[in-house]
């Protein structure tokens, strides 16, 4: 015979159970990207953690990034995510150069169904 446990449990009282806000839900299960406007992230921070169809004032100005996650990062340099895609491999960081350097206006996660 099975015994049922009908006992209303609160969830923040199991243990590893956070109400996560939802920049920190969208960092966890994406990770982010971060750009700076000086090389070696010493300028003004940007943080990304979902689409950005412009990066408003920011926008040409990004010299240095960091992906953090398992999610790589596309970037485009048109505003809405729109023309070819630069690719921002997970887990890396590092300067732009040449073309890539102060030409971003908008970015996403890349999605799982692309390869």
């Amino acid at each position: 015979m099975s015994h049922i446990n009908n006992q209303t449990q609160d969830l923040n009282s199991i243990e590893l159970v956070q109400d996560l806000d939802h920049e920190a839900a969208a960092t966890v299960s994406g990770g982010a990207l971060f750009l700076s406007d000086y090389p070696f992230n010493t300028g003004d921070q940007l943080k990304i953690s979902g689409k950005y169809d412009s990066f408003g004032s920011f926008n040409n100005k990004a010299s240095w990034y960091e992906v953090t996650g398992d999610k790589d990062w596309y970037v485009y340099a048109d505003e809405y995510r729109k023309g070819k895609p630069y690719v921002l491999k997970a887990g890396t960081k590092g300067n732009f150069y040449g073309y890539a350097n102060n030409n971003w206006e908008s970015a996403e996660p890349k999605p799982e169904y692309y390869p």
